[in-house]
């Protein structure tokens, strides 16, 4: 029977959602899910898992370090001291962590002293509460908790979708044997949540000692803005976080997100290249030892980085697209053989193109781009002129059997456009399924080939809801107000609030007040005072941050929330009035 799981932190109503729901085990045998079995992986891909991850172990990597691999995607990282353990992310939900810290302390006993998240990405910090006790110290970069709740919020939507794809939420172990960095994510339990915030932040650099080990945090932006990496200078130690692993590095996700900063990453692989480490242990893939072994793999990764945005630059002032720079943009040679910068998880088109928008935006220049026709107008012109929809199909059909599947897929797309109907529709569905079975088959990046393999899953049964499980009371406590409040602008709902011009006033008994103004479709949300021409409220609620939280997330209703006296509305009628405008009144 197949075990569904979800990752996710839902802070549900007018807040945010980070879900990336997934499932484990094998879902119910269908002539899809055979298909996909039946592509199994290529080979290298094969190798690869067993070589940069390998079997769940504990490895002693230099002496009182420690790294638990293969349990989970990412790493952690444990530095023994007298004072206890010092831990280095926490995998990704209570449920993996647990397992971890079994195997770790049956290695090296004790407390722990200390947890360093090296960004918040969730498979670095779900099982925190496995670790950090109440009165654990957890560092983190002043940014983390910024970082945490806003990268999540409002296309919380659309990054479900693709992050469930990216993953490969449906796919069977045959085809999809590690996720290129680490294991497979398999969370067991699905409501658990185990994040924590940190309670000791800095910015630039701090060095303290923690039972007589000297440890040093250095602010290292790169796959995230708020990424740290750990020295350790008296065992000459480097764990750079995701900054470095054993794959050509994402510089760009295709479940969304903003691209990365490609020239602060590569100023903080520098940053550790001159320490010049003798042990180097990345969050995710196995370590590098030996002082020649980590300068050629920092070195490297950084020159790769470098050449693909330089490649970019050179290409953009030809006047290139950033499809014809990606066209012809691969590693140097000597960079190209290099094995730890195969494009196993990151790939070096998408990088091309996200840094092409990052610097120069959507329009490639091309004068034919700023006023093109509407997607279905041209489709229908573009199949009109291919001979019709039955000639183009036969086309694709033709380029599919001829082993030309990457074809068959752009033209099935043109297809799809023409929003056909009954057999036809039918026929398109068979050979999108079977097109993308063919492209993703081919794939060993694990990120692309989980996108189309999970996506043919999709055309046969449909985009499934991701479960939503409650976070935990730690952590609805940190979720700051204002998120709250800006989630609330893109859960109005225009229709309902056509010709409407009305403000509700918020006032929290820690001193904080939201002004939610509806006017023209727009819900304006004014942390403070009221900006100049607000109309007068039509009703004021006072509360506490707790119980707004609270209310947020369904945990208690409003009715009771009055009764109780917690929550005081001078005008009720006129709130509930103006909470109906919203996709999820309170």
């Amino acid at each position: 029977m197949a075990r569904r799981f979800a990752l996710v932190l839902l802070l549900a109503g007018t807040a945010m959602v980070l879900v990336i729901a997934l499932n484990r085990g094998h879902p119910a045998a269908t002539p899809d899910l055979e298909q996909t079995r039946a592509l199994g992986a290529p080979e290298d891909l094969h190798q690869h898992c067993s070589e940069a991850i390998g079997d769940p172990r504990v490895e002693e990597v230099a002496p009182d370090v420690f790294v638990a691999i293969g349990y989970d995607l990412a790493n952690t990282i444990v530095v023994r001291t007298d004072a206890g353990k010092v831990v280095i992310d926490t995998s990704l939900s209570p449920t993996r962590a647990r397992e971890v810290r079994a195997a770790v302390d049956a290695v090296v006993p004790g407390p722990v002293a200390a947890v360093i998240f090296t960004h918040s990405h969730i498979d670095h910090v779900g099982g925190a509460d496995v670790w950090a006790g109440p009165d654990t110290a957890v560092w983190a970069t002043d940014t983390f908790q910024h970082h945490f709740f806003e990268k999540y919020g409002l296309f919380r939507e659309i990054e479900n979708i693709r992050g469930a794809r990216q993953f490969g939420r449906h796919l069977p172990p045959e085809a999809l044997p590690c996720s290129s960095i680490g294991r497979t994510i398999d969370v067991d339990e699905a409501l658990e949540t185990g994040a924590v915030m940190p309670t000791q932040t800095f910015s630039g650099h701090v060095a303290f000692e923690i039972g007589g080990v000297p440890i040093e945090l250095h602010e290292a932006p790169g796959e995230t803005p708020d990424q740290l990496f750990v020295w350790l200078p008296r065992q000459r130690v480097l764990m750079p976080g995701d900054n470095y692993y054993a794959a050509f590095p994402n510089l760009y996700t295709i479940r969304g997100d903003r691209p990365r900063p490609v020239e602060d990453w590569i100023n903080s692989l520098d940053a550790m290249r001159r320490l010049d480490p003798e042990v180097l242990v990345p969050s995710h893939t196995v370590p590098v030892s030996g002082t020649a072994a980590v300068r050629d793999a920092l070195r490297d990764y950084r020159d790769a980085i470098q050449w693909v945005r330089d490649q970019v630059v050179r290409g953009a002032n030809e006047g290139l697209g950033p499809d014809a720079i990606a066209a012809r943009t691969g590693l140097p040679p000597a960079l190209a053989q290099r094995p730890g910068l195969r494009e196993w998880y990151g790939q070096i088109d998408w990088s091309v193109k996200a840094m092409y928008a990052n610097e120069l935006g959507w329009f490639d220049g091309s004068a034919e781009d700023l006023y093109p026709l509407a997607p279905d107008d041209r489709a229908a012109r573009e199949l009109a002129l291919m001979g019709g929809f039955d000639r183009v199909l036969g086309e694709a059909q033709g380029a599919l059997a001829d082993g030309e599947p990457r074809w068959a897929l752009e033209l099935a797309g043109r297809l799809d456009a023409a929003d056909p109907t009954g057999p036809a529709a039918e026929a398109v569905d068979a050979l999108v399924v079977d097109a993308l079975h063919a492209v993703g088959g081919a794939s060993g990046n694990t990120n692309g080939r989980a996108y189309l393999l999970e996506s043919a899953w999709e055309r046969v049964h449909g985009v499934p809801k991701p479960a939503a499980p409650t976070p935990s009371d730690g952590l609805v406590e940190a979720i700051p107000l204002s998120m709250l409040f800006t989630q609330m602008r893109v859960r109005l709902m225009p229709g309902a609030a056509e010709g409407v011009t009305e403000a509700v006033r918020f006032d929290f008994d820690d001193g904080q007040t939201f002004v939610i103004t509806v006017r023209n479709g727009v819900a304006e949300t004014v942390a403070g005072e009221p900006l100049p021409g607000t109309p007068p409220p039509t009703a004021t609620v006072t509360t506490s941050p707790a119980l707004w939280r609270e209310l947020a997330l369904g945990r208690i209703g409003a009715p009771r929330a009055i009764a109780t006296g917690r929550l005081d509305v001078d005008d009720l009628r006129a709130f509930r009035a103006f909470m109906a405008r919203f996709d999820r009144s309170l």
